[in-house]
């Protein structure tokens, strides 16, 4: 087996694999050498034959090791299983940590191929790794992490295995937009669809015609659009002791990580910029409708909102949910009545109350701003477009020195609006 030398620079540069045989050419190899151990007398052990070949087996087990974290690279290695029409199924940390294949490579110590003879880490960090410590990209002190990746009391960077640390529990607000939109499939990064802007104001151009006289022309005011799909990401990085060894901190990841995700979709749904790679949101579709607020105060917001369905009602829409900022939607039912009987505007609070407006349904959540509520007929005002529904991969290669996991969570998801006038910006006060 070749022996590791020093490069010109001082590092220790290890063995590369042989790039002509692949993993099952290896193992074929292999098996061959084993029947060849079959039955192997005393004489036969002592000769310089054997020694080859128990040499020769010591450097296939370190090649076969390489390529087959190479083809684990090529192959998206952990990445979440493709589905049906290019969908990626959405897949948990627990299901990619209980693999047998990332069990069995754990089990082998979380090997990383060695830097080959001239090539460097730069090339390919994803791969190559220099055996000398602390020389890497990152400097002495490895990449920086958002996220403890140790638990020692001290704080000293000191695995301490004791027990599994108890993780806390997540800490996740309600989402909507999902629920409330209807959802399509898609395989192309953008989306061609048409808006109707005002369709109401043709909804005259057809009329009575006499006999022999020229029948009225229609204008419908149509408007090409494309909805961008875009990446929703977020990482974290993690101590391989910690990842491998607490399964209680993986199930909390398992949670926190998609919710990150998804509370950042259910945000630009409501407020994306529009500027890509921001996708462009409902609060921000040119032809949205709005509707000015009848007076000071959360007494008035009920009316307000009101006004705003009879806008969606005006564009021949049925409202289907309000929208609003728990501070406002509180506001509003903890309102109390005129008069000074103590009574609150939205009933008893000591009942059950399905806290409707006008008996719609309302909706709270953080991602939308407060001092405004939206109302609309969610299911005919636009659409999701699903390209990559919420996965997890697991990446350890670039951190080895460093012992650490990096954890990336991640979809790619649009949304059409093809009837922005479905949709009514109540100002509340």
């Amino acid at each position: 087996m070749p022996a590791p030398t020093i490069s010109p620079e001082g590092t220790v540069v290890m063995p590369g694999p042989g790039k002509d045989r692949t993993a099952d050419d290896i193992v074929k190899r292999l098996t061959e050498l084993r029947n060849e151990f079959t039955d192997v007398t005393p004489e036969r052990r002592a000769s310089d034959e054997f020694k080859a070949m128990i040499e020769e087996v010591k450097t296939l087990d370190a090649d076969l090791t390489a390529v087959l974290a190479i083809e684990r690279r090529d192959q998206a290695k952990v990445v979440a299983t493709q589905g049906v029409g290019g969908q990626r199924e959405p897949r948990g940390f627990n299901a990619v940590v209980e693999s047998p294949e990332f069990r069995a490579w754990v089990d082998r110590g979380c090997p990383t191929p060695p830097v080959p003879p001239g090539k460097s880490r730069s090339e390919n960090p994803g791969l190559y790794v220099e055996t000398r410590a602390g020389i890497d990209e990152w400097g002495a002190t490895g990449p920086s992490t958002t996220f403890p990746n140790q638990y020692d009391s001290t704080g000293a960077g000191m695995l301490l295995p004791v027990a599994q640390p108890i993780a806390p529990i997540p800490r996740q607000a309600k989402l909507y937009l999902r629920d409330l939109i209807p959802k399509m499939t898609t395989q192309v990064p953008q989306i061609p669809y048409v808006r109707e802007l005002a369709p109401t104001e043709s909804e005259l151009a057809a009329s009575a015609v006499a006999e022999g006289n020229t029948k009225p022309s229609a204008s419908p005011n149509m408007q090409g659009a494309i909805a961008y799909v875009t990446t929703l990401a977020t990482t974290m990085t993690l101590s391989k002791q910690l990842f491998t060894d607490s399964p209680a901190l993986v199930q909390y990841v398992n949670i926190r990580l998609p919710y990150l995700v998804k509370f950042k979709e259910d945000w630009e749904f409501l407020q994306g910029s529009g500027t890509y790679p921001d996708i462009e949101g409902i609060l921000n579709t040119p032809g949205l409708q709005t509707q000015a607020a009848l007076g000071a105060g959360a007494t008035y917001y009920a009316q307000s909102i009101g006004m705003g369905f009879a806008d969606v009602e005006l564009a021949d829409g049925a409202p289907t949910a309000v929208v609003l900022n728990p501070t406002n939607a509180w506001a509003m039912f903890t309102a109390r009545a005129a008069g000074g009987s103590g009574t609150f505007d939205a009933g008893t609070p000591f009942n059950a109350l399905p806290l409707t407006v006008w008996g719609v349904p309302s909706y709270r959540t953080r991602a939308k701003p407060a001092g405004s509520a939206l109302v609309a007929d969610f299911q005919r005002g636009a659409i999701i477009a699903d390209r990559e529904q919420v996965n997890v991969a697991i990446y350890s290669e670039r951190y080895a020195e460093q012992n650490l996991v990096l954890l990336l969570c991640e979809e790619r998801v649009g949304l059409l609006v093809p009837r922005p006038d479905l949709f009514v910006e109540v100002t509340l006060s």
